[in-house]
């Protein structure tokens, strides 16, 4: 999944820098478990799972196989313009999200479907996706070890024109919804949460969640800000 985040550097780039690779490689997994969530729910996902979501359904892959291809291209276009933003945590994102969600899928099928779900249900789902997808992204953003491709170029694009950071988040992310309804994807009220609330309910949980359980004050209040 996307999220915003300052590049840091200087005296805390080596700070608690194993704690912080452990929080990374865990938050990434929590991440994909969020997106099998969301698929249990069926009621959308956030803009950068749906894009995804939907294209693999048309060409056959998995999710996980498909967003490493397509981060694979995003990260051609970051590397040409500004690596200054990449990291081990671009990896972790680029891989270990669209995996883990495979992982997950067909042990959480074997429970349950959508299909079968009552409407209750799939709302508890749906929420739960959205929680672990904005708590994973919250430890994600904490740890500080690089911005995934898709978040790279929501900064350079503005960088080198004159559209406004808003303005061209907004954009792509109605782009992506777009395409992914277009190719299957469905979008509903995990769509809307994740697109509206995410840019509220982050700095808090990196406030008082993250950044106090990985003991790094100084990048946690820079975060929330």
């Amino acid at each position: 999944m996307p999220f915003i985040i300052k590049n840091y550097t200087g005296k805390y780039a080596g700070q608690r820098l194993p704690q912080r690779i452990f929080a990374m490689l865990l938050a990434v997994v929590v991440m994909g478990l969020g997106v099998s969530l969301f698929l249990l729910g069926a009621m959308g996902a956030d803009p950068f799972s749906t894009i995804n979501l939907g294209i693999s359904s048309r060409l056959g892959l998995t999710f996980g196989v498909w967003q490493a291809i397509f981060n694979g291209i995003l990260l051609v276009i970051v590397l040409f313009f500004d690596r200054s933003m990449l990291g081990l945590g671009t990896l972790g994102n680029m891989f270990l999200v669209g995996f883990s969600a495979d992982f997950f899928n067909p042990l959480l099928g074997k429970l349950v479907t959508s299909e079968t779900l009552p409407l209750w249900a799939r709302l508890l789902f749906t929420l739960g996706g959205v929680a672990l997808q904005i708590i994973g992204c919250s430890f994600y953003v904490t740890s500080n070890l690089g911005m995934a491709p898709y978040d790279c170029i929501s900064f350079i694009v503005p960088n080198k024109t004159k559209i406004p950071f808003r303005w061209w988040r907004i954009i792509s992310d109605i782009f992506c919804v777009g395409v992914g309804f277009l190719c299957g994807a469905r979008i509903g009220l995990g769509t809307l949460i994740m697109a509206f609330g995410t840019g509220p309910l982050l700095p808090l949980c990196n406030k008082y969640l993250a950044a106090p359980v990985l003991k790094i004050a100084e990048i946690g209040k820079s975060n929330a800000q």
